[in-house]
């Protein structure tokens, strides 16, 4: 697996701005455990399009497991609120955003 992200991380390096590469880079960070090297490259995505629902509803999740409620909150509030979003994105946005919200 190590094999795997080095060289999806050295494709990012000569593709920086290729949705596909940048897919794949986070599928394996997000598979060996780099949840921040996964949401550099969904950020990137991001720069690209900035109405991506999946992509914000992804960034929720992993900042929702980093700890990092906030960030998360944000991401998952956009998500939700995107008109591009469909009715299990919302619903799957909506269910992250209540664990948050609990004592």
């Amino acid at each position: 697996m190590r094999k795997a992200y080095d060289a999806a991380f050295q494709e990012t390096l000569r593709k920086p701005s290729d949705p596909a590469t940048l897919v794949a880079f986070a599928e394996i960070a997000i598979k060996t455990g780099d949840l921040e090297g996964a949401i550099s490259a969904l950020d990137r995505l991001l720069l690209i399009d900035a109405d991506q629902p999946e992509v914000k509803l992804e960034l929720g999740v992993l900042y929702f497991r980093l700890g990092s409620f906030e960030a998360a909150r944000g991401y998952l509030d956009e998500a939700r609120l995107s008109k591009r979003a469909s009715p299990a994105l919302r619903e799957r946005a909506t269910s992250y955003l209540k664990e948050i919200k609990r004592p």
